[in-house]
């Protein structure tokens, strides 16, 4: 694998798992909280849910758009209906988060069955959101993979490279990166580094 395409895989990899962390941790924490082990930070939620939406859609979904799928397409078409599908998801991905907002907020007031509520949109996001990122992993990865060119992945690698390069000075990359740190150390252990 050259060295573009392995820097390409791995941050693309890397910003899924961190994701994937994140709605992990509001999953296990409102079971936390619903059992009474827990209690409710909604500071550390709202992050959360902030973090969620506003890192795919500002980051990750438009480099995947506008350089991942843009350059398969060019040098394929066994993936265009796979690349359709991806895209279409990322556009329904806002109003999957204005649910959990409702919700989220609904539950802050103290509205009754609201924690219901919000951990049935929590489990159907997630369960949106690891079909998706299988579908890129398991199934347009292994394709640009066998069909990019390695001048596709440099420029992906240096898009995407973008991401996670403080150097760049994205004040993005800044703002994400704090807020994914403050997420880890307010979390409470096991979940994260905060005081259980």
């Amino acid at each position: 694998m050259n060295d573009s395409k392995s820097k390409a895989i791995s941050i693309i990899r890397a910003e899924h798992r961190a994701l994937a962390a994140v709605i992990n941790n509001i999953k296990a924490m409102l079971l936390e909280v619903q059992a009474e082990r827990m209690t409710m930070d909604f500071r550390l939620f709202w992050a959360m849910v902030y973090y969620i939406d506003a890192f795919p859609d500002r980051l990750h979904h438009p480099k995947e758009d506008d350089w991942l799928f843009t350059h398969l397409k060019q040098r394929t078409h066994l993936a265009d209906s796979l690349i359709d599908a991806l895209q279409s998801q990322h556009q329904a991905e806002p109003a999957a988060l204005a649910g959990m907002r409702r919700d989220l907020g609904n539950f802050e007031a103290g509205v009754p069955g609201s924690m219901d509520a919000l951990q049935a949109t929590v489990a159907n996001y997630a369960d949106f959101t690891w079909k998706h990122l299988r579908a890129e992993e398991n199934e347009l990865l292994p394709l640009a993979e066998t069909h990019l060119l390695p001048s596709d992945w440099d420029a992906i690698a240096h898009a995407f490279a973008q991401n996670a390069d403080p150097l760049v000075g994205s004040a993005d990359h800044e703002l994400f990166d704090k807020l994914f740190h403050d997420i880890v150390k307010r979390t409470p252990a096991p979940l994260g580094l905060g005081a259980a």
